[in-house]
């Protein structure tokens, strides 16, 4: 997707025929969840525009389906490393939605060097820093890796040491260790607090991991075609070589 999509504030006619429009979307964010993560933050994007479409979604919905078209060979590689335990990524773009200024929720977390499980969704408060916002992001994607830690152990992986949880966000981390609460963050919400429960119990453990090395930035806003193509190979995405009989 266009970076500069969510930033142009050209009126654009609506969409003559929006049935296909949330056809095509619909397509899409099934691949998105399935095999293709690095479309996730493009699909959430467009499929808030269901109610209305323009022309200029759909320009961009077709733009989304020509990437596809020309990565059609990429594939998600799974697994491939020995070390079995879960490795989490957390990011957020802050009031990144110009027209509800919420932010974004981005996640992808790693068993055995895979990707298993992404997330690309608008929150459902609006934040007022972006300390706030990576907190909020830091509590969903630790919601995640509880529910993963819990799975595997049903299918007799137990998790042995804690779950490392990367943000690139000195600020939350450092208030998400800190037993204190300050006047700039009282009034956030009780239900996120648990990130602090969660590391005094040894489930999980945050580290500190620099914007240019987050993998979730892809899941969080459109980025540049560089930034775009690391983060999307840092995410398990892989060229076939298998031959199909097409040039």
């Amino acid at each position: 997707m266009d970076p500069g999509y969510l930033k142009d504030e050209v009126s654009s006619k609506p969409f003559e025929d929006g049935t296909k429009y949330r056809s095509v979307v619909g397509a899409l964010l099934y691949i998105a969840v399935c095999a293709r993560p690095d479309i996730a933050t493009s699909v959430g994007i467009l499929g808030r525009k269901f109610s209305a479409p323009t022309e200029a979604d759909w320009t961009a919905a077709k733009r989304v389906v020509r990437y596809l078209k020309g990565t059609k060979k990429w594939k998600l590689q799974l697994g491939g490393k020995n070390a079995k335990a879960l490795v989490a990524f957390s990011d957020s773009d802050w009031a990144g939605d110009k027209s509800t200024r919420k932010s974004t929720t981005g996640y992808v977390v790693y068993y055995a060097g895979g990707a298993v499980c992404w997330v690309s969704r608008r929150q459902s408060c609006v934040t007022l820093s972006t300390m706030e916002a990576e907190y909020v992001a830091l509590a969903e994607t630790c919601q995640e890796v509880i529910w993963l830690r819990r799975l595997l152990e049903d299918f007799g992986e137990h998790q042995v040491t804690a779950t490392v949880v990367n943000g690139d966000n000195q600020g939350c981390l450092s208030f998400a260790r800190s037993a204190r609460s300050s006047k700039r963050s009282k009034h956030i919400e009780t239900k996120h607090h648990f990130v602090k429960d969660l590391c005094d119990r040894g489930e999980v453990v945050l580290q500190y991991c620099h914007t240019d090395q987050m993998r979730a930035d892809v899941l969080t806003k459109p980025l540049g075609f560089v930034k775009h193509q690391q983060f999307a190979e840092q995410l398990g995405l892989v060229k076939s070589t298998e031959s199909n009989g097409e040039d």
